[in-house]
């Protein structure tokens, strides 16, 4: 103690208090700055394409892929493979058929599909999830609106979106993790 009654600290002391100070202000900005990134919710984006006939597959698991140009929220092209799980007449006029599509550009993911054409309308609707890509894109859904189409030369090709929207995991008492 010093003589006028007062506790004297220490350089070492004063030192220590300064580094605790920092490290708890460091913490704390780090801890606002996640829970702000955690609370962000990833922005839905659209992938329009054209995809033509491009090549007959070994029939393990694809049957055959269509290759052509993205455009819309990214850019890049795609190859939908599709799966050996073609099943005609699931009701009258509609074609069950799974596909891989596998988008290859800045935002490169795969996304595993499936539902219903209409055979008269050539129309279709398949719906999935991204199967492989970015953490906060694997398991985002997706939506595969299109229209098969043949062009003068004859070869098939299908133009449409995919509709992918990420989601957010919600813990067991309703909150975001």
């Amino acid at each position: 103690m010093h003589a006028s009654g007062y506790t004297c600290i220490s350089k070492e002391s004063t030192m220590r208090l300064k580094r605790t100070t920092a490290l708890i202000a460091s913490s704390l900005l780090l801890a606002l700055g996640s829970s702000a990134a955690l609370d962000a919710k990833p922005k839905s984006f659209d992938v329009d394409f054209d995809k033509c006939f491009a090549r007959v597959e070994d029939g393990d698991p694809y049957l055959f892929t269509f290759a052509g140009p993205v455009s819309g929220d990214i850019t890049g092209t795609v190859e939908a493979s599709v799966l050996n799980d073609i099943r005609p007449g699931v009701e009258p006029n509609q074609t069950y058929l799974a596909a891989d599509y596998v988008i290859a550009g800045p935002l490169a993911f795969t996304a595993r599909v499936g539902g219903r054409v209409n055979d008269a309308s050539k129309q279709a609707v398949l719906q999935g999830y991204v199967s492989a890509g970015p953490a906060w894109l694997v398991g985002a859904a997706v939506l595969d609106e299109f229209e098969n189409y043949t062009r003068e030369d004859g070869t098939s090709c299908s133009r449409g979106t995919l509709f992918v929207t990420p989601v957010r995991w919600k813990g067991r008492n309703g909150g975001s993790r």
